[in-house]
């Protein structure tokens, strides 16, 4: 992680989404419709994700992928598991698509293209970007 200057930090402003991830702290499998210790919840209406009895840290990344599913086509744009690279000549773009694991990172690492990203990207009328940049 890379952690923000004093002046990045004072003109931040209000997050977007807030995670709570309490990885070592389990649910309460007592509460009506809880079935295991391990909980992800997402509230749209305050804008907040809460982890609960899970260290493994992708479940923040997946949490931001799912609500970027969410949010974008409210947007008109598409949100995709995917990697993307660039022909650096004329600027067109690939997506590779995948499960995690199936070598979208490696099908996308060509030298002779730009890497934008190798998880996560959101498609839309002028292009490509990635979420996690």
């Amino acid at each position: 992680l890379i952690k923000p200057t004093e002046e990045e930090l004072a003109t931040f402003g209000e997050p977007d989404f807030t995670i709570y991830n309490a990885g070592l702290f389990p649910a309460n499998r007592a509460v009506s419709g809880m079935s295991s210790s391990t909980s992800v919840s997402l509230h749209f209406g305050r804008n907040e994700m809460v982890i609960l009895g899970t260290q493994y840290a992708g479940e923040m990344k997946k949490g931001i992928l799912t609500v970027m599913m969410y949010l974008m086509p409210k947007r008109g744009m598409l949100c995709l598991h995917s990697s993307a690279n660039e022909n650096p000549e004329d600027g067109s773009t690939t997506l590779f698509f995948g499960l995690s694991g199936t070598g979208k990172t490696t099908l996308s690492a060509d030298p002779k293209r730009l890497l934008l990203g190798d998880d996560e990207h959101v498609w839309h009328d002028d292009g490509v970007f990635n979420i996690e940049s």
